[in-house]
């Protein structure tokens, strides 16, 4: 149980920051100071986009350990560089809405340091989960984080509307002035006695062992790109986790503006999207972790430890319901009904936290003994990808479909919005039918064999 605790309060300082973003900065930088919504979303979509540099970090973390530690010392420093890009933003944000082209500069700036950060975090967090788990319980501990992660959000979004319940830049700035302090308090917390102190000769017996494992003449994110394209069932998989992500969160950035320019709540009203959201989702999450086995016949089980494909069945199942629910925010948001906004928010809320808990599971299975950590950065690289094009969609969408009032009001433009969101979380669903672990470890060996045997010929060929 300790070991779940920190890897989820690892999660909890991750979630502060990406809660800040996706319910504070963009409803103020877009709606309450005016920056174009194509700017502001491009921003933030540029951030997870760093991902694919994540196994690059974990070479780095591998060869140069900090006082015997190979990932815990880097978690702290990827934690203390994201959360000291915050005090800085509402400056620059006031700064890009009067056009100062240094303020742009810097603003980019800012999110490229953050997007290096989290790609820090992300590899770190996936390494330690790799050296600290074992197959048997790695899913567990997925599973846990990530429900943590999902339920803080509503506890943040409380602290968020209480410190800023209406628009200032005073209180936007005594906001974002707590990250550093909130988020290294979590960090420190997480790793207190979580990795193993290593000697001298037990790093060098690590180093050569990865070495000797690697493919030569290779960096990092090439043979992590390099496994994807031999893979076929990788390939599968990576669009399935990158269309998740597109299709869950493509909505992210734009609840507090629905809020604001349909129903004209406040900054701190508008905080409520998220809670009801990730409340469900998290209700959902739970439910399905207590109830998934037993519902698929399987009573004698816990549910991450389920077979792939009752897990596939019940991702389908929570996929398609999430699709339908999408439907009905859009009809909602045209008819600008904001209890039935509120009711359908939280079964959305709820079918994507049952899509979600089969989705994270079944990623914590798709790897390939020895190459745990790589494949996990696979996954990894897939969710930065999708959450990323998630982002900048939403506001290219936003500025085509509501700024631009190309339909009678904006309530119209939204609901076309939330039917985008619906045929991308159908295409999500589609895409898990070919998922299969069998195929992914069986592709993997032969891709190996087939290598060793090439290697081998060289070096005779150079004999």
């Amino acid at each position: 149980m300790k070991l779940k605790l920190q890897f989820t309060a690892m999660k909890l300082a991750i979630a502060w920051m990406f809660a800040l973003v996706t319910i504070n900065f963009n409803r103020v930088a877009m709606l309450d100071v005016g920056i174009p919504a194509l700017l502001v979303a491009t921003m933030i979509g540029l951030y997870p986009l760093f991902g694919p540099f994540q196994p690059f970090f974990g070479r780095v973390t591998n060869r140069f350990p900090i006082w015997g530690y190979r990932r815990s010392p880097y978690l702290i420093l990827g934690m203390l560089a994201g959360s000291m890009v915050f005090p800085f933003l509402p400056s620059v944000m006031l700064g890009i809405a009067s056009t100062d082209v240094t303020a742009l500069t810097l603003g980019f700036l800012l999110f490229f340091v953050f997007g290096t950060a989290i790609a820090l975090m992300a590899n770190t967090f996936l390494d330690l989960i790799a050296d600290c788990t074992t197959e048997e319980t790695r899913s567990g501990v997925f599973s846990m984080a990530w429900t943590g992660q999902t339920l803080i959000i509503v506890v943040w979004a409380i602290v968020f509307r209480a410190v800023m319940p209406e628009f200032s830049i005073e209180s936007m700035q005594t906001l974002y002035n707590l990250t550093p302090f909130i988020v290294m308090t979590l960090a420190t917390l997480s790793v207190l006695g979580l990795e193993k102190r290593r000697s001298a000769s037990e790093l060098a017996l690590l180093q050569k062992k990865e070495y000797e494992q690697a493919t030569p003449q290779r960096n990092p994110l090439k043979e992590s790109v390099e496994a994807l394209k031999q893979n076929r069932t990788a390939q599968q998989f990576f669009l399935f986790v990158m269309l998740c992500f597109l299709g869950i969160f493509l909505q992210d950035l734009l609840q507090e503006l629905l809020g604001g320019e349909v129903f004209g709540m406040s900054v701190g009203e508008t905080t409520v999207f998220q809670q009801i959201f990730n409340g469900t989702v998290t209700l959902g999450m739970a439910l399905t972790a207590m109830f998934g086995a037993r519902a698929m016949g399987r009573p004698d089980v816990q549910t991450p430890a389920l077979p792939m494909s009752a897990k596939k069945q019940i991702a389908s199942l929570g996929g398609f319901a999430a699709t339908a629910t999408f439907v009905l925010i859009a009809i909602a948001a045209v008819t600008q009904n904001l209890t039935m906004l509120f009711t359908v928010f939280a079964l959305n809320g709820f079918f994507v936290g049952v899509f979600t808990f089969a989705s994270v599971t079944m990623m914590s299975d798709m790897t390939v003994e020895g190459e745990t950590g790589k494949y996990l950065g696979i996954w990894s690289m897939a969710q930065a990808l999708g959450l990323g094009l998630s982002f900048i969609a939403s506001g290219a969408l936003y500025e085509m479909l509501v700024q631009r009032k190309i339909f009678v009001s904006s309530a119209v433009g939204y609901g076309a919005i939330f039917l985008c969101e619906a045929a991308f979380m159908f295409w999500c669903v589609w895409s898990l039918r070919p998922a299969n672990v069998d195929s992914l470890r069986q592709e993997a060996l032969l891709n190996q064999a087939v290598s060793g045997e090439s290697r081998a010929e060289k070096k005779q060929a150079l004999v």
